[in-house]
């Protein structure tokens, strides 16, 4: 039976399993990256607690863009593998082999 690729969102909730991630739903959209340079624009203009709350706000953003990541990975990986697909910087057993035989002199 051939692959059937799931989409991203499985892999995504998967790598975000026991995580405290309240912007999840929305982990797998470009939005992070409007929120985050929003937030950082605004940061010079606020005072101390202000600026230490909006800063947290930006790491719970910057949280749930790498679990989007890490899933992004997790795709790939699964699909190239089932694929049969080498990726660049996993080499292969027949690769990693050749690579600890020593050279010919």
């Amino acid at each position: 039976m051939p692959y059937v690729f799931p989409g991203l969102r499985p892999f995504i909730e998967r790598v975000a399993r026991g995580r405290d991630l309240h912007h999840l739903g929305r982990a797998g959209e470009l939005w992070h990256c409007k929120q985050v340079q929003d937030a950082l624009g605004q940061l010079p203009r606020l005072e101390g607690s202000s600026r230490r709350q909006l800063l947290d706000h930006v790491f719970a953003i910057r949280d749930s863009l790498a679990v989007a990541l890490e899933g992004i990975d997790a795709a790939v990986e699964e699909t190239a593998s089932e694929l049969g697909i080498p990726l660049p910087g996993k080499a292969g057993p027949e690769v990693a082999g050749a690579a600890r035989r020593p050279g010919k002199r």
